[in-house]
């Protein structure tokens, strides 16, 4: 099994093996947190954001950047171009996303550095965070 793993991995992409690490995070933040939503899932994207509606909470999005930040995570709200404001994504926004939904949102990227073990601590600390926050 691990050998086919291996195989697998090696005739990959470097961008291809690259989204397979953002596509397990966001499969297995979703079966931990059931209400999470990935958006753009099913479409061509970026192998290195994955943009997220968490699970509620009151003044979730202030919350969810504070606890993430304290864990050692750096999350954002919206897209790199809107970094820092309090307001919901006019991406969000303009793909529909109510703006209740939009403001639960939380971006994760990742570098050429980032490796799937960085993945894997990244879901340990969302799954952390949510426990905190009573979300899981």
């Amino acid at each position: 099994m691990v050998a086919a793993l291996e195989e697998r991995e090696a005739a990959m992409s470097t961008t291809n093996k690259r989204a397979a690490w953002r596509d397990d995070f966001e499969k297995e933040l979703c079966s931990a947190l059931p209400t999470a939503r990935v958006l753009g899932a099913e479409a061509p994207r970026l192998w290195n954001t994955s943009s997220v509606i968490m699970p509620e909470q009151p003044d979730c999005r202030r919350r969810w950047v504070v606890v993430m930040d304290r864990l050692g995570f750096a999350v954002s709200t919206g897209s790199a171009c809107a970094s820092g404001k309090e307001k919901p994504s006019h991406v969000l926004t303009a793909m529909n996303i109510p703006p209740d939904d939009a403001g639960r949102a939380l971006r994760f990227s990742a570098g050429w550095e980032t490796t799937s073990d960085d993945w894997a601590r990244l879901l340990e600390g969302a799954k952390s965070a949510a426990r905190e926050m009573g979300c899981a």
